[in-house]
């Protein structure tokens, strides 16, 4: 009797919330075919195959899979990156939520994790058969804990080797810190080369030249594409450009000038990102003609010293900059962010933390992911809580830009042709 009783609990368990979701129809993507099965996993029994088109109702979810109710009345399990969301009866189709749009796994997530001074982001593709491809740019200082944490957030399995490409675009500590804790995690490694301070060159190159490490060089006709689609390029690494393929470097005065840059294209949406990058090879970045982005990622944190000049933000022309940053440094300066504040009435700066230093930018709270001033302690005890998920659907030709404090409205943006 208790067994049966354990059982029924169980049922019950799983069942109160796949009935009381509320219904929304999807539809099987054109190209694609759906298997549904009877659980929400890989080696779950298959009960049958939908074709492009087919409307289903939407009842539940699982971490990849939504539960569906067939025309027929069969309830089973499908994974999402087959469906997109279509008008109910009424003619409407629900708006997206924060929750709703985190739980999908055809959109491209750009995921900008709060690491106070330093940066590490990561780009989660869209389902294609089942895999997700996921690349890491950087680890912040000491961070791993944290893209660990947001790594198995998305539903990935830390033992399984999860991130496809680990890019690490210059040899500063507050970018590459935690190396030797993600190169475990990661199928392959790529950096600038060994022109890297003497103090790191040791200790770095013995990490990735480890027997089972794929460690490979980073040149300027690196492109390559990932799951749904998402292609990544380069347009600068080592000072040179695609303009200026055969500059030929000078000595920096940091290992900044060589970061590495990069391109992310999902459809027509483009996301740039350029580590530490300097105002020499984004100078020719500009006077090339590089193309017009959606979003871009701050270089060096939003320094007006060293980065964001003028001439180059103007040819990538944004719409919405996004800046990893401490409370070290004046990061954000008020300078870079008026700069590109200054570009278009409609142009939106968001920030992953408060700064109080009387150099930095001091915007609305809204546009700050984390307002909280704490002691370093207690900040690292707060955790990651100024994190910036940027969020791509191409059925919708929109972005969004999910964080706390800020309405979804004013985090919505068209995807520029």
């Amino acid at each position: 009797m208790s067994s049966n009783r354990s059982m029924y609990a169980l049922i019950l368990c799983v069942l109160i919330p796949v009935a009381f979701a509320p219904a929304r129809t999807l539809e099987v993507k054109q190209g694609r075919s759906a298997i549904v099965k009877d659980a929400p996993s890989g080696t779950a029994t298959h009960l049958t195959r939908l074709s492009a088109g087919t409307r289903v109702e939407h009842i539940g979810d699982a971490p990849r899979y939504y539960s569906i109710r067939l025309a027929d009345g069969t309830i089973g399990w499908s994974y999402k990156g087959h469906f997109i969301e279509v008008a109910d009866a009424s003619g409407t189709t629900p708006p997206p939520t924060k929750e709703s749009l985190q739980a999908r796994s055809d959109v491209l997530k750009i995921i900008v994790i709060d690491v106070e001074v330093g940066d590490a982001t990561l780009i989660v593709c869209p389902e294609e058969n089942g895999v997700r491809d996921v690349i890491l740019i950087h680890t912040g200082v000491n961070d791993s804990d944290r893209i660990r944490a947001e790594l198995i957030a998305n539903g990935f399995a830390l033992g399984d080797k999860p991130i496809t490409r680990f890019i690490i675009t210059h040899y500063d500590t507050d970018h590459f810190g935690h190396a030797a804790q993600i190169v475990p995690l990661s199928k392959v490694v790529y950096d600038h080369g060994d022109n890297i301070k003497a103090n790191f060159k040791k200790d770095y190159q013995a990490l990735v030249n480890k027997p089972g490490i794929d460690r490979r060089l980073m040149t300027l006709d690196y492109e390559e594409t990932f799951t749904g689609g998402v292609t990544i390029e380069c347009v600068a690494v080592n000072q040179a450009t695609d303009f200026e393929p055969n500059l030929a470097p000078s000595p920096p005065e940091s290992d900044n000038a060589n970061s590495i840059a990069l391109i992310v294209t999902f459809g027509d949406f483009d996301y740039f990102t350029g580590g530490d990058l300097t105002k020499k090879p984004e100078k020719s970045l500009g006077n090339g003609g590089i193309r017009n982005v959606d979003v871009y990622h701050v270089d060096h944190h939003g320094s007006s010293a060293t980065s964001s000049a003028l001439e180059f933000v103007r040819v990538l022309d944004p719409e919405v900059s996004i800046v990893s940053n401490g409370t070290s440094h004046g990061h954000p300066t008020d300078v870079v962010a008026q700069r590109l504040l200054g570009l278009d009435p409609a142009h939106r700066f968001f920030q992953t933390n408060i700064n109080p230093d009387p150099r930095a930018h001091h915007p609305d709270p809204k546009f700050v992911a984390d307002d909280t001033l704490l002691e370093s302690e207690a900040e690292n005890a707060e955790g990651a809580t100024g994190t910036i998920r940027l969020i791509v659907d191409l059925q919708a030709d929109r972005y969004y830009v999910v964080m706390p404090g800020l309405s979804l409205s004013e985090g919505t943006f068209p995807i520029e042709p």
